[in-house]
């Protein structure tokens, strides 16, 4: 097989730079609700956003920077902030997004009565 199929199939590489581009997306059609629109649920809907973002980055950047050494240099404390961390970003992301959703379909049905 051709190397670079290998990588893409093997490591997720489309897969990942996929949902990255989707989440920068959202992010920014979120955005564009918020100063078209006023809206508080494009607000919300770009934290989201923004915090699945980081989480992805940080679960696809984190094997090549965090090892025995980065462990032992940041202390227990950054240890339990290195594992409780991406799992708190991907729930309030995940929140931030529907909530947003929630609330944008809330304020439109507002404004149309």
């Amino acid at each position: 097989m051709n190397l670079l199929l290998e990588i893409v199939f093997e490591n997720g590489l489309l897969l990942d730079a996929f949902g990255i581009i989707g989440l920068g997306l959202l992010g920014l059609a979120a955005v564009k609700l918020t100063r078209r629109y006023q809206s508080w649920g494009g607000t919300m809907m770009a934290f989201g956003a923004v915090s699945l973002l980081v989480a992805r980055l940080y679960f696809l950047l984190s094997p090549h920077f965090v090892n025995s050494d980065f462990l032992a240099a940041i202390g227990p404390v950054g240890i339990s902030l290195t594992y409780a961390l991406p799992p708190l970003l991907l729930t309030f992301g995940l929140a931030g997004i529907v909530w947003g959703l929630w609330g944008h379909e809330r304020w439109l049905n507002q404004e149309t009565r």
